[in-house]
Parts: C-alpha cells; sequence; structure tokens
C-alpha cells in the first residue's frame, strides 16, 4: 500500500514542459519548467527547499533559482546530459541550454540556437516546432509544416538531414531506439523510418479510435523503458494504443482511458513497470503493473501486449483530478513526480509506502 500526498504551489505561469534535472545515486531536487500561452515565455530553473515553516503542510518548496526569456511558447524540452538542455518553441527553433549547478542556486545560460527549422509554405514565415526527441547528441524535432529535422547538438545544432515527412502538421516524435524514428500526425497515422538509410517510412499504422469513422490524433509517444520495441500512443479520444515495433500491422492493445485528450505520456524514469499519463480535464494517472503471476511467467507476454488481457495486469491509480484544467506536463523520478499545465501552478506528487 502507498500513500500519496499533493502539495501546490501557485507560480502565474501556465506550463507547458517539466522535466527532472539528473543526479548521480540520489533523488534530484531540481527540475526545469517551460511556460506558454503568456505575454513572455520563459524556461526556469527550480529546486525544491526545505520548507521553514514547520507548521506547514508543504514539506518542500520550489525556489526559481534562473530563467531565460524565449521568444514563443515551449513546445517541447528534453534532458541531452546532465547539464545539457533543449527546447523547442512555437518561433520554429531549437535553443539549446547549458545548466551550472551551484552549492544553493543552479542557473541556465543559452548555448546555440538553430535557425528556422520549420515554416509555412504559403509565405515562408515560422511555423511551430510541435515537438522533439533526443537519441544521443541527435535531436529530431517536428512542425506543423509537416517536416521532420536531425541536427547535432555536438556541432552548434547544425542540420544533418530534413525532409518533408508529411502533408499535414506533425505533432510528436520519438526515437525509439537509435536507428528508428518514429513520427505522428494529426490524422493519427504513425510513421517509422530507419534513419540509417534514405528517409522514406519503412511503417506505416493507425491509432485506434472507438468511433471507425473519424480520426484520432495522437497526442504523445513513449517507448518502454527496458524494452523500446513496445511503444504507445496517448490520443485526442483520451485513449492509448499499444504497438510491438517487430509486427505493427495491427496494434497489441487498445485501452479506454481519460475522457479527455491525452496531454503527456511516459514510463516513470526508476520503475519501468509504471506508466503516468495526463490529460486536459485535468487529470494525472498511475498504470502499475502487477507482480508477475506464474501464469504471466509462463505465458512471457509482456503486460502492454496483452491485449484483452492487459485491463487485468496494469492497476491504475488518480494521482491528481478534478483540475479543471488540461495538465499538460509531468515527469516522475523516485518518489516524487511534478506536473504542471494551465491552473498556473505545479504540483508535487509524493508517494509514501505504508508498511
Amino acid at each position: 500500500m502507498s500513500n500519496i500526498k499533493v502539495s501546490t504551489f501557485f507560480v502565474s505561469e501556465k506550463i507547458s514542459k517539466l522535466r527532472w534535472l539528473s543526479e548521480y545515486l540520489k533523488e534530484s531536487d531540481s527540475f526545469l519548467s517551460g511556460s506558454y500561452d503568456m505575454p513572455n515565455c520563459f524556461i526556469r530553473m527550480w529546486r525544491l527547499q526545505k520548507n521553514q515553516h514547520d507548521d506547514s503542510y508543504n514539506e518542500y518548496v520550489p525556489k526559481c533559482t534562473d530563467k531565460s526569456r524565449l521568444r514563443g511558447d515551449v513546445t517541447g524540452m528534453e534532458m541531452i546530459t546532465e547539464d545539457t538542455v533543449v527546447v523547442s518553441c512555437s518561433d520554429g527553433k531549437l535553443t539549446l541550454f547549458k545548466i551550472k549547478r551551484g552549492f544553493e542556486e543552479d542557473t541556465i545560460q543559452q548555448k546555440a540556437q538553430t535557425g528556422l527549422l520549420h515554416r509555412t509554405n504559403i509565405n515562408g514565415n515560422s511555423a511551430p516546432c510541435t515537438g522533439l526527441s533526443v537519441c544521443g547528441n541527435e535531436i529530431a524535432s517536428v512542425g506543423e509544416d509537416g517536416r521532420l529535422n536531425i541536427v547535432d547538438s555536438q556541432n552548434s545544432l547544425a542540420i544533418c538531414r530534413s525532409i518533408e515527412a508529411d502533408s499535414c502538421s506533425l505533432l510528436c516524435v520519438l526515437y525509439s531506439n537509435p536507428q528508428e524514428l518514429l513520427t505522428a500526425n494529426r490524422m493519427g497515422i504513425i510513421r517509422m523510418y530507419d534513419i540509417r538509410s534514405p528517409m522514406e517510412p519503412t511503417a506505416a499504422f493507425m491509432a485506434s479510435c472507438e468511433d471507425d469513422m473519424r480520426s484520432n490524433y495522437v497526442s504523445s509517444l513513449a517507448a518502454h523503458s527496458s524494452q523500446s520495441h513496445i511503444i504507445l500512443a496517448g490520443s485526442e479520444e483520451g485513449s492509448i494504443t499499444v504497438w510491438d515495433l517487430r509486427k505493427p500491422g495491427n496494434p497489441a492493445s487498445y485501452l479506454s482511458a481519460h475522457n479527455s485528450p491525452i496531454t503527456e505520456i511516459r514510463f516513470h524514469r526508476s520503475d519501468p513497470s509504471t506508466l503516468l499519463t495526463a490529460a486536459e480535464s485535468g487529470e494525472l494517472w498511475r498504470w502499475a503493473q502487477f507482480s508477475s503471476s506464474e501464469a504471466d511467467k509462463l505465458d512471457n507476454i509482456n503486460p502492454w501486449l496483452s491485449g484483452e488481457r492487459t485491463k487485468n495486469r496494469i492497476a491504475v491509480s488518480c494521482l491528481i483530478t478534478d483540475l479543471r484544467k488540461s495538465v499538460n506536463t509531468f515527469d516522475s523520478q523516485n518518489s516524487k513526480t511534478i506536473c504542471g499545465g494551465d491552473t498556473e501552478a505545479l504540483h508535487l506528487v509524493e508517494t509514501f509506502v505504508q508498511e
């Protein structure tokens, strides 16, 4: 059994992305946030500090230690190394930031920025970059112009490859492994590319939908932490579709989930058996695998690939609900999950194991 404690801290910014910083052999107390839909958008450094008021409900209080202003909404954020982060924006560019760790405060400084990676076909103006994915030194970006770009983080974000991957807006991109890349468009079509060969799709498949007569756009993609051939897609209707990339023709599983579009889907950093999903309805859910039974061991099938049996092998619990505004992003490590969205607040979820 576990107890859950949620602490809320108002920051007066709509949050689009959050990522924990990595720490060696200990739980991190520092994280990054990116804002959107504000007069001025920032990437901010935060550090959790012990609350000096002993009678307070909140054991920790986040303190902003540094910030950097951006020219558009933050649409993506991923760590490249322990002290380097890349951010995508609605201005169609990627920006690389260097993080300097301090004893009491951390700072962030812009290191490099791409030129215009995404532009409209009509007048050549900037088109929003909608998502990014990192693998080693490579960064893949997609945008509303349907273009897929791969840039080198070690060479001043120089473009390595760039193709018109789709005729409609691309919403997300994911490295499933160092050789394979997935893109998802507004119609719910996912395409797979082998980046070692000419950039042509090697496979294409569509997200499932309860209504076969309508499209169901894919809003977020995630690869299983320890079995990267298992891909999960969060969708417009709030469902999760699972594929085995070794045979991607048909979905391995389809799960009804939220009643609103899923905004982000990610596996727990420290626990590959746990998945988390966030939704526009103001929800954050945890999906945890049951302990393997003897039958599960015998059939040797990952629970996410078990079709109709998946719902009997996964325990779903609600960490946050009824915020009435979208939860856009989250990140988890050990016992702590940080999330944010349109409430203009940070929500810290702490899980305590009950003996």
